[in-house]
């Protein structure tokens, strides 16, 4: 992972953004002999709306037949069931349930399931309060009646992401971090892109991938099209410790309203119970503040669903910000004027269950469009497969075993709570982490009850080593944000001899 540009570079594509998106994307092309290149401002991948959100695969029955989101959002939920193991990140087949309180909300469950029948989505039935109590018997007793859908599965997020854009690079997609885009290049008369403008100076290709996020219209601006505006709409979580985890086995929504989905209570992939998000819109596109009052209104949500959901067991609180746009759909266009650019824009809920299936349409649009520009030829190199790292937490008491004896560092407990070990920390390391966030995501030190207390030094440590880098230049995500400020128990010397 490279997070310094040393030469500026040509390449046939350049995708804007590294979010699940932008990986996915990177993913698709790699499988083709052409030079790509991913640009990220952030220190971690994932880092935006793909770092912060429900990690639900939907299945298919939310969107209105027609739209962009009803002809991705079935077809990515299948992929998803095929990639997570080709892939190697976590993926559990927990199902999902919509619940109603009454006839009204009955009435719109209905429609789902018609909805849903028209997208394609499988697995589907309207169940009575009762059924739903017999499965999930922590659930409110005055819900009437839940339409479960038994391809709905919840993913590591982290792992899903990291998952697409590692195995693009072992395809060859280079990927630089720390990357701001800045302005877009253009031929003399500006019909054509050539490029782009960036912090660390020009990348040059024939093709532009705009799949930056938030500020998916600010880049979209820099190309003269301003058809549409992002709205920044924040929404915020509670992340509740393994204990109470069991509280739910599945995923569970209440009726959607004009605000969205509305609050969601989910069995993790990880065990956790994850309660969220509220829905909030702000001009700020960085603004990833929980409030007091936010997290009142999460939480009163959640006991809509599930009563007894205990405020002393939350671990962490945390808030994403979403890609809310004035179109009300996906926003996926290769512009005709200037030529070489593709915006893939709004790309919100159920945007990452959707991820694999904009990849390929993406790439079919460019085949489509720009032909004569990029030359798409099948790489019979490609490799389809990528393992994660080993987790240790995961592995039989043998395996164990066999990975200490071939390395001790496999035997050295890093983060009690996750049983993080340091061989782990220094492959995340190996495969581009730099930062403390960034080792969180690969391997999870940090993500238990102590939510770092006891492993961050060790991780700070252990990052300083593998990087040849004083532990004082450690961030947390990049830029100031320094673990350390100075080395303590050394004297301090007075100025003036007394």
């Amino acid at each position: 992972m490279q997070g310094r540009v040393k030469e500026n570079g040509s390449f046939d594509v350049i995708v804007i953004g590294c979010g699940i998106v932008g990986a996915t994307i990177a993913r698709e092309l790699s499988r083709y002999t052409l030079k790509a290149a991913v640009l990220e401002k952030a220190s971690d991948i994932p880092f935006g709306a793909s770092r912060a959100n429900s990690s639900m695969i939907h299945g298919g029955f939310d969107d209105s037949p027609g739209s962009a989101k009803a002809k991705f959002c079935p077809k990515g939920n299948r992929m998803y069931h095929a990639l997570h193991e080709e892939l190697d990140f976590k993926l559990r087949k927990f199902g999902s349930y919509v619940c109603a309180k009454g006839e009204s909300e009955e009435r719109h469950l209905k429609k789902l399931y018609e909805q849903g029948k028209a997208n394609g989505a499988v697995g589907m039935e309207i169940v009575s309060g009762q059924k739903l109590r017999e499965k999930e018997p922590n659930t409110a007793p005055d819900i009437t009646a839940a339409l479960w859908c038994e391809s709905g599965a919840i993913v590591n997020n982290f792992e899903a992401t990291l998952a697409f854009i590692d195995n693009a690079r072992q395809n060859g997609v280079s990927l630089y971090m720390e990357t701001a885009v800045d302005g877009l290049l253009f031929d003399e008369s500006r019909s054509s892109v050539r490029g782009v403008s960036t912090d660390r100076g020009n990348f040059y290709a024939p093709v532009i991938i705009n799949a930056s996020g938030v500020y998916a219209d600010v880049i979209s601006r820099m190309a003269g099209d301003d058809s549409f505006i992002i709205h920044p709409t924040r929404g915020e979580y509670f992340i509740f410790d393994r204990a109470v985890g069991g509280l739910v086995t599945s995923f569970l929504f209440s009726c959607p309203s004009k605000l969205g989905k509305g609050i969601t209570v989910a069995h993790t992939a990880d065990d956790n119970l994850l309660i969220g998000p509220t829905s909030v819109q702000q001009t700020d596109r960085d603004n990833r503040d929980t409030t007091s009052e936010g997290l009142d209104d999460t939480l009163d949500g959640a006991r809509r669903l599930v009563p007894g959901i205990p405020r002393n067991m939350a671990i962490t609180t945390f808030s994403g910000v979403r890609a809310n746009i004035n179109t009300g759909d996906f926003y996926i266009k290769a512009l005709d004027r200037p030529r070489g650019f593709i915006n893939v824009a709004g790309i919100k809920s159920p945007g990452f269950t959707s991820a694999p299936a904009i990849a390929q349409h993406v790439t079919e649009l460019i085949m489509e469009n720009l032909g004569d520009v990029v030359k798409f030829e099948k790489d019979p190199t490609f490799v389809p497969e990528r393992k994660h790292i080993p987790r240790f937490v995961d592995l039989g008491m043998e395996e164990r075993q066999r990975l200490a004896s071939s390395d001790p560092k496999w035997g050295q407990i890093v983060c009690r709570c996750e049983s993080v070990t340091e061989a782990q920390v220094v492959e995340a390391i190996r495969r581009g982490a730099r930062t403390v966030a960034a080792v969180k995501l690969w391997v999870r030190p940090g993500t238990g009850r102590c939510q770092g207390g006891f492993c961050s030094p060790r991780v700070v440590e252990i990052l300083s080593r593998e990087l040849g880098v004083s532990p004082l230049e450690i961030t947390r995500h990049g830029g100031k944000s320094h673990m350390l400020i100075s080395r303590t128990k050394e004297p301090l010397l007075p100025e003036k001899p007394l």
